[in-house]
């Protein structure tokens, strides 16, 4: 996503009109946030009735992953695959337009990463934040030290930029397969399996651990996660940080190659 000075303030014009634009459908995040809430008290009650019947079943205390599972209902607000940029990308190509967006002034990469980002501005403050906060009240939420939530904030950030790598990969491939319904499922399918989003990664049995350590869901929900919780510290966070900067720098180059082979596809077939 290279851009220069002037991509920069259009993309920020980008951001903030997408900003305006979410933020007036009030009824819909009213509806996300009462959503949010009902599975948090959902997956709450759930595992205070596992370790009722085995408090030994995760390996961490109750507190701790009470808040490992609110915090992942949470931050499904900005990390769910709808939120990404290939519905965008497949509408547009469905209407015959996308080539607008590819001949806009500006880097197209750059273009729906300023975009992603304003909706997930939108839903970071009307969503997770309350979300959060209730939960501190609601569900004895536990706050993490202060290294902790810097490296969590830190690891919240690399998620972000990598969903968005693969959200937008998948989205690339609609210009070729004008449909992509079914492979956003099996992708959602494999993100809410491996991520570790709803049940922890460190209980994956054999061959099951050892393939959500070689794929990059991990990254998306576990890592941050963990960190918060204090499951990752000192070293292995920043090892865990490690792994989701070596994965940027893997999808950054391999979304880039993929959109110039991708583009060349839609001039050659006359856009």
């Amino acid at each position: 996503m290279r851009a220069s000075s002037m991509d920069l303030r259009t993309g920020a014009a980008f951001l903030r009109n997408e900003f305006y634009n979410m933020s007036i459908y009030r009824a819909s995040f009213w509806m996300n946030f009462i959503y949010t809430f009902l599975m948090m008290y959902s997956v709450g009650y759930v595992w205070r009735a596992l370790y009722t019947a085995n408090p030994s079943v995760t390996g961490v205390p109750l507190p701790q992953m009470i808040s490992y599972a609110v915090l992942g209902v949470a931050l499904e607000a900005i990390l769910h695959p709808r939120n990404g940029p290939q519905g965008y990308i497949m509408e547009q190509v469905r209407k015959g337009t996308i080539e607008m967006d590819i001949m806009k002034p500006i880097d197209f990469q750059f273009y729906m990463f300023a975009k992603n980002m304003g909706s997930i501005a939108v839903r970071f403050l009307f969503l997770v934040l309350p979300s959060v906060i209730a939960a501190f009240f609601l569900f004895s939420l536990e706050l993490p030290g202060l290294q902790a939530f810097l490296g969590f904030l830190c690891s919240l950030t690399f998620s972000v930029i990598i969903s968005f790598f693969l959200n937008f990969i998948i989205g690339l491939l609609s210009m070729v397969t004008m449909n992509i319904r079914n492979i956003n499922w099996g992708y959602n399918a494999l993100l809410r399996f491996f991520s570790g989003q709803m049940v922890p990664l460190w209980i994956f049995p054999g061959v099951l651990g050892i393939v959500s350590d070689i794929l990059p869901f991990r990254c998306i929900y576990a890592i941050p996660m963990s960190i918060y919780i204090g499951n990752y510290a000192g070293v292995e966070m920043l090892g865990a940080l490690g792994v989701q900067a070596a994965w940027i720098l893997v999808l950054w180059p391999a979304s880039r190659l993929l959109m110039r082979r991708v583009f060349t596809r839609v001039m050659i077939q006359g856009g």
